[in-house]
């Protein structure tokens, strides 16, 4: 995503982000926004692995030079990470019930009515997520897919975007942005903003960097359009 559209978004996620890293004796995982930063330090760790080893986890870095010992913490789904099982999912699925996310309080269309839901981030002037999109109307009967709309193309998307957020009938400009109209969708006289910015911020906390990015109902993701989309989300 270009990085004039998701700046703000993107600083008060790094801040949010250090503000739960932060160690304290007081320290509250559950609203990071109340811990008080005393300092911050930067640690040459491209990446950290969990390993288990005499039936304690470990958390190494890449070069095995730093290794932790401790409790890990899922800022995320606000719960501790106690198993090598429930670290895997953690790294390789995404659960948005489990983060309380209610996904129509975000800049979100629907497709489908069926009981499984799927969620995918798209951008309006994205012609692969314009394609996944006709896919998901031909399953809307054992799904329901929530399109994320988000700027991922630069200032037009940015453009396009707010244009659905602030749509007078959100869900009603779903024809507008199939058919590339969105320029034309009547818009509300006083539109507030602040979910629309959070919508961008959870983008970038999931580290969506392209689109289309979608979540199967079982935590899986594809970070592209998936060639035979219903196989896909049975996990074929």
């Amino acid at each position: 995503m270009r990085k004039n559209i998701l700046k703000a978004a993107a600083v008060t996620a790094m801040l949010w982000s250090a503000a739960s890293s932060a160690q304290s004796v007081q320290l509250d995982l559950s609203d990071p926004s109340k811990n008080k930063l005393d300092s911050i330090v930067s640690l040459p760790i491209k990446s950290l692995k969990a390993v288990e080893a005499n039936g304690e986890i470990l958390f190494m870095s890449e070069n095995g030079r730093f290794v932790l010992r401790g409790q890990l913490y899922d800022i995320w789904y606000k719960d501790t990470l106690d198993t090598s099982a429930q670290i895997q999912d953690a790294a390789t699925r995404i659960h948005f019930e489990r983060m309380g996310a209610d996904l129509d309080d975000y800049n979100t269309l629907t497709i489908g009515t069926g009981d499984k839901q799927v969620v995918a981030f798209v951008d309006p002037l994205c012609s692969v997520c314009h394609k996944l999109m006709k896919d998901a109307e031909k399953l809307g009967r054992n799904y329901t897919f929530k399109f994320v709309v988000v700027p991922a193309l630069g200032e037009e998307s940015n453009k396009l975007a707010r244009k659905v957020y602030c749509a007078k009938d959100r869900q009603g400009s779903l024809d507008a942005y199939m058919q590339n109209t969105l320029e034309t969708v009547p818009q509300k006289s006083s539109c507030d903003t602040k979910q629309y910015d959070l919508t961008l911020m959870m983008a970038h906390l999931l580290d969506v960097k392209g689109v289309p990015f979608v979540v199967a109902p079982d935590g899986r993701y594809s970070q592209g359009r998936p060639q035979e989309l219903q196989q896909w989300l049975e996990g074929k």
